[in-house]
């Protein structure tokens, strides 16, 4: 491909032409963006498989509070999710009015953290979901 260094020098001695150094210009950058995602998708399997490794040691860590720790995460967090799907619900049906959403957020960030605790990968919608947090957060 050559540098865009070298893509300027042909031009300016005419031995490339605009069109030819724009092309070469965008290969370039389409090859760079590759290389880039590939190595983003790498590092985040890599870290997501030493996460999982971690969790699933401390299940059967000698330290109690980092079980209890585990539990109490794993247990808020069901929780939470059994509150916003079904204790307001009934709560706002029995005694009337409303009860402003959250949004969207709390469920996926709580499906998330219940997921990791208890060692699922992050498979499908979850992943799209964690990803999709922290998009809308930018």
């Amino acid at each position: 491909m050559g540098s865009v260094k070298d893509i300027i020098n042909a031009v300016a001695k005419g031995e490339m032409t605009a069109a030819e150094a724009e092309a070469k210009a965008d290969a370039a950058w389409s090859q760079a963006q590759a290389q880039i995602a590939e190595s983003l998708a790498t590092a985040a399997s890599d870290i997501f498989g030493e996460a999982q490794q971690t969790i699933r040691a401390s299940f059967q860590s000698s330290d109690p509070m980092v079980r209890k720790a585990w539990a109490y995460v794993v247990w808020s967090q069901t929780t939470v999710l059994l509150w916003y799907q079904v204790g307001l619900p009934v709560y706002v049906k029995i005694f009337g009015g409303s009860f402003p959403r959250t949004g969207d957020d709390l469920l996926q960030w709580a499906y998330a953290l219940v997921g990791g605790a208890l060692g699922i990968g992050m498979i499908g919608g979850a992943k799209d979901a964690v990803a999709g947090m922290f998009k809308s957060r930018r």
